[in-house]
């Protein structure tokens, strides 16, 4: 069975490159502040295990925004690298690997920039939290948690951000 498995995986791997570059040319387009790196992924067998790490550079002609109120700002140092959990490919688990400016706002003093893809200092994206309530509506919280490789507390965080995002944006 392992023999079976492991062309299948590495047909998968071969595709999410193509993928990934769609979404570097869907990024660019948008002028959003961050891109893919050039080799944008690290497969499963450089890690030695079964998960795919998508690497996030900032954009060098774009400034970094504030957290707080959203205007851009001069750049003061970096972060060490922070990883998202991101919403499976092909069942295979996906992280963002990214390593966060520090800004120098004007009214906030120096703080890390506004990460799109994240909400406060949680590890797991929105895309992924919005992706584990859905489940979790359908299925138990415990199944949800197993079926993508996450924590039961994960799912139970993502549902709670869905629950108050859903409250604040009602009409």
């Amino acid at each position: 069975l392992v023999r079976e498995k492991t062309p299948r995986l590495r047909e998968r791997h071969s595709l999410v490159p193509e993928l990934l570059k769609h979404h570097q040319r869907q990024l660019a387009a948008k002028r959003i502040p961050h891109y893919l790196a050039p080799l944008p992924f690290r497969p499963a067998a450089e890690l030695g295990e079964h998960s795919i790490e998508i690497l996030i550079e900032p954009h060098a002609g774009i400034r970094g925004r504030c957290s707080r109120c959203q205007t851009p700002a001069p750049g003061y140092d970096r972060l060490p690298e922070r990883r998202w959990l991101f919403v499976p490919l092909w069942g295979i688990p996906t992280s963002f690997c990214y390593a966060p400016r520090r800004v120098q706002c004007r009214e906030h003093g120096v703080v890390v920039e506004h990460i799109p893809w994240s909400d406060g200092k949680r590890p797991v994206t929105c895309t992924m939290m919005g992706f584990l309530a859905r489940w979790a509506r359908r299925l138990s919280w415990r199944e949800t948690a197993r079926g993508c490789q996450t924590s039961w507390e994960g799912v139970y965080r993502s549902v709670e951000w869905c629950v108050e995002w859903g409250l604040a944006h009602r009409e």
